[in-house]
């Protein structure tokens, strides 16, 4: 919808009375004539939104209510002024009555049409060549399709499979458009005239660079892994296991061959899935596109960038994982979602109804790890600059509140209360067994962030797919209390001077859900990283340039030794998050006094070696003290004075060790 401003609109008024502007006169030019025409009545800002919207009514089948249409939308006419034009639109338009589709006839000016078309649909500037490639393109799709029999299915798999294929080749054709787009605005300001549009150009490349470093640090903490399974795809594990088995077993061939072939084999593979889900009933009946739209061929968030893919040696495997993910997600998608309109169909819910066709592709969107943001949909791709993974949060909070706030159907609502029956029966039973084996492998707790994870020694294996976060985050807050994951020692918060309370609980929930670029630029304000080191250029870029999955070994491998990391390894790779943490106190942080002496005398070297040795005489003695009977029977509050005078006993043992007396001075 076109809103000029009212000195516009009048001006386009006064043209129209005084015969500078009619339909006439405007359909005898090109599509650039008329923009340049326009541009001297509204403005460059407006005219190419007029011209678009004038073009589009012309095409129209009824010109004479098209144009009548364009005049009435740009200015508002009153009833007296609507039968006048009217009357003059059918005085003009009497000998020309016909449809401006053939492209014997119109080649050309249909050409500037759809230049205009689709630089507003793909977001993007089109020439005519390109608008004449892609007609030529969507055409070869449209002949492929009639093919298809009245009941949306092939004759043969092949002839469906070449309706897809044309439609991928289309859409990979614009996508390479506004790549090519995105390349050329990293233009030199000094190339460009004018310190206007010298500041606009150095304003885009600054903002290209930003989203550059943002996205690219995304895709590299992401790749190296095969983790949909065990995160996004968690919950189709508890709910549709043959469906989850048989894509999972498939991921692992996509990557066997995007690794031996590289990254063109990896683009075969995923435009094969497209063209084979394009090819499926329920794509062509318009199912996957009615309402809410099934996410299928809009790329992962996981994955917002393939140009790690171009490292050497090492791009293969960034590309092995962007392929597994992103054919296996769409795969999963598109198969869960024909099983449920199976299942709407069985009930007999009007398939045909968008909110009912809506709510199901909302919820199997939910369940493959894509919730929806609403009104916020548009903004997804900046709002995960800030946040790792978005949409996979929301749809977590989709799935445990039932999608509270967003307008579901009866039946889909139903459906997503028996999936979160399933998955919690499922993720319970798993834990009870794992109880039933080691008592101490199990956290019931929800205040602790154990809760929801099976604990081997120090390692954490999460089974929730980061759902559990939730949970931890709702009842530390409803319950103004948390539990220590390491000693197990419950602390009320706000008591205390100093002491944490439900706030800083919501503000360390969001700063785990950080993107690589903003943690690093936490730790840079803080001056203080996750592991309480300093941030120097080292380990900042680490945040952002080494996989998740080989971040998670290598710090497996420092504290829990080979054997172990391997195990954390694998489990990570495949998405169940496995962590490995213990008491640690870095005595480097904000050390006071008393460790700045101890520091000075003993020297550097020495201070990391008998920090080393506090926490590890620390972590024993928490061990100790769990299987302590009389330990256990103990408060809260008796239980971590204890602590703390044990803490401080190791302290001192380790200061008489080194020969050092504190001194207050």
């Amino acid at each position: 919808m076109l809103c000029l401003p009212l000195n516009l609109a009048n001006k386009i008024k006064d043209a129209i009375r005084s015969g500078k502007l009619s339909p006439d006169k405007l359909n005898k030019m090109t599509s650039q004539e008329r923009r340049n025409f326009l541009t001297g009545i509204v403005g460059t800002e407006y005219a190419k939104q007029v011209n678009l919207l004038f073009e589009q009514k012309l095409l129209l089948k009824n010109q004479e209510r098209a144009m009548y249409d364009w005049i009435k939308t740009i200015t508002g006419l009153s009833a007296e002024q609507k039968a006048k034009t009217l009357t003059k639109i059918r005085e003009t338009y009497a000998e020309k009555k016909r449809r401006l589709e053939d492209p014997k006839e119109n080649e050309v000016f249909l050409n500037e049409i759809a230049s205009d078309v689709y630089s507003k649909k793909f977001k993007t500037e089109i020439t005519l060549e390109e608008a004449q490639n892609i007609t030529e393109l969507s055409q070869d799709a449209k002949r492929a399709r009639e093919k298809m029999n009245d009941d949306f299915t092939w004759n043969t798999v092949e002839a469906g499979l070449n309706f897809g294929a044309k439609k991928v080749a289309r859409d990979n054709y614009v996508g390479g458009l506004k790549a090519d787009a995105i390349k050329e605005a990293f233009v030199n300001p000094f190339r460009v005239r004018g310190l206007a549009e010298k500041a606009r150009a150095v304003s885009t490349n600054a903002n290209l660079s930003f989203m550059f470093i943002a996205q690219n640090s995304r895709a590299i903490k992401a790749s190296w892994d095969n983790s949909l399974w065990g995160r996004q795809g968690i919950k189709v594990l508890y709910t549709h296991p043959k469906i989850w088995g048989k894509n999972f077993a498939r991921s692992w061939v996509d990557i066997y061959q995007t690794i031996k072939g590289g990254s063109k084999a990896g683009d075969a593979i995923v435009d094969a899935v497209k063209a084979e889900i394009y090819s499926r009933k329920n794509y062509l009946n318009g199912r996957y596109e009615l309402g809410k739209k099934l996410d299928i061929g809009t790329g992962e968030e996981e994955f917002p960038t393939s140009l790690p893919t171009k490292i050497p040696i090492v791009g293969r495997l960034f590309s092995a994982a962007e392929v597994s993910y992103e054919a296996g997600a769409m795969r999963m998608r598109a198969d869960v979602a024909d099983l449920v309109y199976k299942l709407a169909e069985n009930n007999k819910v009007d398939m045909k109804n968008k909110l009912e066709v809506g709510s199901l592709n909302e919820l199997v969107n939910s369940m493959t790890g894509r919730g929806s943001l609403g009104r916020l949909e548009g903004a997804a791709k900046t709002t995960n600059i800030v946040f790792f993974s978005v949409k996979l949060f929301k749809s977590g909070i989709d799935t445990l509140t039932l999608h509270a706030g967003s307008e579901m159907s009866v039946f889909a609502r139903k459906q997503a209360a028996i999936n979160l029956l399933k998955i919690v029966s499922s993720i319970g039973t798993i834990l009870a067994i794992s109880n039933a084996i080691d008592d101490d492998s199990v956290e019931w707790d929800p205040r602790s962030a154990n809760f929801g994870k099976i604990r081997v020694g120090n390692m954490r294996f999460d089974l929730t797919g980061g759902m559990s976060s939730l949970i931890i985050l709702a009842a530390r807050v409803g319950t103004q209390s948390t539990k220590s994951s390491v000693t197990d020692v419950v602390s009320k918060y706000g008591q205390g001077y100093g002491s944490p309370d439900g706030m800083d609980a919501i503000w360390n929930f969001t700063e785990n859900k950080f993107s690589p670029m903003f943690s690093v630029i936490k730790e840079l304000v803080n001056q203080k990283t996750f592991d309480g080191e300093k941030p120097t250029f080292v380990n900042q870029l680490k945040n952002v340039s080494i996989p998740i999955l080989v971040e998670t070994g290598m710090e497996a491998y420092q504290k829990e030794g080979l054997a172990n990391a391997l195990l954390v390894m694998i489990a990570d790779g495949i998405g169940v998050s496995a962590n490995v943490y213990s008491y640690n106190d870095n005595w480097d942080f904000k050390p006071g006094k008393q460790l700045t002496q101890f520091k000075e005398k003993i020297g550097e070297d020495r201070f990391k070696e008998a920090n080393k040795e506090y926490v590890k005489l620390v972590n024993d003695k928490i061990v100790e003290l769990k299987d302590d009977k009389k330990y256990n029977k103990k408060d809260d509050e008796d239980k971590q004075n204890q602590l703390t005078s044990e803490k401080s006993k190791i302290k001192s043992r380790i200061f008489r060790k080194y020969g050092f007396t504190y001194r207050n001075k």
